[in-house]
C-alpha cells in the first residue's frame, strides 16, 4: 500500500478512535441507574466482597461473565454504576475492532473495513448499549469475533483459528443464553466459504471436523465453568420464562411473530437511522461483493427471526448482537458510493454519517430529548425501572452517617433500582441499611416500624406504587420527590423520599 494511500486510513482510523471514546466515555451517568443495571452491579459488589458467592447470578438464571469483569473496574472509579458501564465501553471497544476484522475478512478492503468501525461508533444503537451496565454489548462483541473467525476458519480450516473461534463462542455463552445461535453461525460460514482443493479434498474435510471438534470441545469447557456454580440449573429454567416452547410458537406461529417483526422494523429505522438502512440498501449493488453481503443478512435473520418468533418478552437490547452483522454491508454501500463521480453523491456520504451522529450525540447529552423507541424510553427514563434521583437519595443518607446518624430504609420492591439501585451507592457505609419490601405499598413496612427509634428511618418509593392511607401517611414526612421525564400522554413517575416520624413519638 502506497503513503498516499496509507496516510487517509491512518487519519480515518484515529479519528474513528476519537470519536468512540468520545461518545462512549462523555457524561457516562446522564442516565441514571436501570433496574437491571441496579441488580448486576449489586452481585458484582457481592461478588467481590464475598469469593464463594461468585455464582450469585444463577440465581437468578444469568451467566456471570459481564458481573465478574465489572469487579476490577472497582478499582479505577468510586463510582459502582460508572465501573460497571465501563464494562460495556470496553466490550465495544472489542466490538470496534472486531467488526474491521470481520469486513476485511470478508471484503479484503481496508477502508471498507475502517468505516466499518466508524459505522460502529456512530449509530445510536451500539453507542447507547455500550453505555450500559448490561451484558448485550458483551455478547455482540463476542458474536461479531465469532462471525469474523468462522469465516477466517472456514477460509483457512487452521487449527489455530478454529481454537480462537473456540474461545469467542464460549465468552458468548459465558455471557448471555442467546450465544447459542453462534454454533449455527459457524456451519453458516462454512456454507458460504468453505471451498476443499480438489486434490486434497479429503484433508481439507478432516480439518474441518477436527476444528469444528475444538470449538465445541473449548466453548462447552468454558461453559461448563458455570458447573461449579450450586444453581446451574435454573439457567435452563429461567430462559422459558421469556420464551415460548416451539409447541406453543406451531400452535399460534404468528403470535408474537408478527408484532415482534413489525417492532423490530421500528428500533432498526430509530436506532440504525434511515440513512444507515440506505447505505444498508446500497451495499448490495456491488455483484463481487453480494455473496458475503448475503451471509452476513442470513446470519442477522437468524437470531432477529427467531426470537420475534418466540419471545415473551422482547426489548431493543435483545437483538444487538444480532443487528450489529448489518454494519458492514452499510460500510460496503458507503464505499460504493464514495467511488461514485459528482459532488453530490460524495456530499451524501456525509450525510449519510450525520444523521446518526446527531442522534448519538442526543443520546449522550440530552436523552429525553433523542428519537428513541418506546420500550427505550419507557424503561431507562420514565417509569419505575428509571432510577432518577436515587444516587442523590444515596448521598443524602451518606451525609446522614457523616453526621453520626444510623440510616435504616425500606424500599418498595425486593430487587431492581429499588433497593439494589440504592445498595451500590451505599455498599461501603456500615450505618446505613438498605431493605427491600413488597412492590405494593399499601401500608408502611412492619420492619421499618420495629426498628430502633434511635434509627433515622424512611421509605422510597414510586408514586404508582404508593398506596398508603391518610393513616398511615400522618406517620411519614415526605423529604422530597424526584420527578421522572415526561411519558408520551404527559404524565409522571415520581421517587418518593419519606422519612417516618409516627404520630405516637
Amino acid at each position: 500500500m502506497t503513503k498516499t494511500k496509507l496516510v487517509p486510513l491512518i487519519i480515518l482510523s484515529l479519528l474513528t478512535l476519537v470519536l468512540f471514546f468520545f461518545l462512549r466515555l462523555s457524561n457516562l451517568n446522564g442516565i441514571p441507574v436501570f433496574v437491571d443495571e441496579g441488580i448486576y452491579v449489586r452481585w458484582s459488589q457481592v461478588m467481590k466482597n464475598e469469593p464463594n458467592l461468585r455464582f450469585i447470578p444463577q440465581t437468578d438464571g444469568k451467566q456471570p461473565l459481564s458481573m465478574w469483569s465489572t469487579i476490577p473496574f472497582f478499582k479505577i472509579t468510586k463510582d459502582p454504576l460508572i465501573a460497571g458501564r465501563l464494562v460495556s465501553v470496553a466490550s465495544g471497544f472489542g466490538s470496534l475492532f472486531a467488526i474491521a476484522f470481520l469486513s476485511y475478512v470478508l471484503f479484503g478492503n481496508f477502508l471498507v473495513a475502517i468505516v466499518s468501525s466508524l459505522l460502529y461508533t456512530l449509530v445510536p444503537y451500539t453507542v447507547f448499549f455500550d453505555r450500559m451496565a448490561l451484558a448485550d454489548s458483551m455478547l455482540s462483541m463476542f458474536g461479531i469475533w465469532t462471525i469474523g473467525l468462522g469465516v477466517l476458519f472456514a477460509k483457512t480450516q487452521r487449527l489455530d483459528h478454529a481454537m480462537l473461534l473456540g474461545f469467542a463462542v464460549g465468552g458468548g455463552l459465558l455471557t448471555k443464553s442467546p450465544a447459542i445461535f453462534f454454533y449455527p453461525w459457524i456451519f453458516l460460514a462454512l456454507v458460504f466459504f468453505f471451498r476443499p482443493a480438489k486434490k486434497v479434498k479429503l484433508q481439507s474435510l478432516v480439518k474441518v471436523f477436527t476444528g469444528l471438534f475444538s470449538v465445541l470441545v473449548i466453548s462447552q469447557l468454558m461453559y461448563g465453568v458455570l458447573r461449579l456454580g450450586p444453581a446451574f440449573e435454573m439457567i435452563g429454567a429461567r430462559n422459558q420464562d421469556y420464551l415460548f416452547t416451539w409447541k406453543e410458537v406451531l400452535s399460534h406461529p404468528l403470535n408474537p411473530l408478527t408484532g415482534n417483526l413489525k417492532t423490530t422494523i421500528n428500533w432498526l429505522w430509530l436506532l440504525l437511522t434511515p440513512t444507515i438502512l440506505v447505505a444498508l440498501f446500497l451495499g448490495f449493488v456491488s455483484k463481487k461483493s453480494r455473496v458475503s453481503a448475503l451471509f452476513l443478512i442470513i446470519v442477522s435473520l437468524l437470531p432477529l427471526f427467531t426470537q420475534a418468533a418466540i419471545a415473551k418478552v422482547y426489548t431493543s437490547r435483545y437483538i444487538l448482537f444480532g443487528v450489529t452483522p448489518l454494519l458492514p454491508i452499510a460500510s460496503l454501500g458507503l464505499y460504493w458510493l464514495s467511488t461514485r463521480r459528482g459532488k453530490l453523491i460524495k456530499l451524501s456520504t456525509i450525510v449519510i454519517l450525520i444523521v446518526p451522529l446527531f442522534i448519538s450525540i442526543l443520546c449522550v447529552f440530552s436523552p429525553t430529548k433523542a428519537p428513541l423507541s418506546f420500550d427505550m424510553r419507557n424503561g431507562y427514563l420514565e417509569e419505575w425501572t428509571a432510577g432518577w434521583g436515587q444516587k442523590d437519595i444515596a448521598n443524602y443518607f451518606i451525609d446522614l452517617e457523616a453526621q453520626g446518624e444510623k440510616v435504616v430504609a425500606f424500599t418498595e420492591g425486593y430487587f431492581g433500582t429499588l433497593p439494589d439501585g440504592l445498595q451500590i451507592y451505599t455498599n461501603n457505609h456500615p450505618n446505613i441499611t438498605i431493605v427491600g419490601s413488597s412492590p405494593y405499598v399499601g401500608s408502611i413496612p412492619e420492619g421499618l416500624i420495629d426498628t430502633d427509634s434511635k434509627n433515622q428511618r424512611f421509605l422510597i418509593l414510586n408514586k404508582s406504587r404508593n398506596h398508603l392511607n391518610a393513616g398511615h401517611l400522618n406517620d411519614l414526612h415526605l423529604v422530597k420527590e424526584y420527578v421522572k421525564p415526561s411519558r408520551l400522554d404527559g404524565s409522571s413517575e415520581v421517587l418518593q423520599l419519606y422519612r417516618y416520624l409516627p404520630n405516637s413519638l
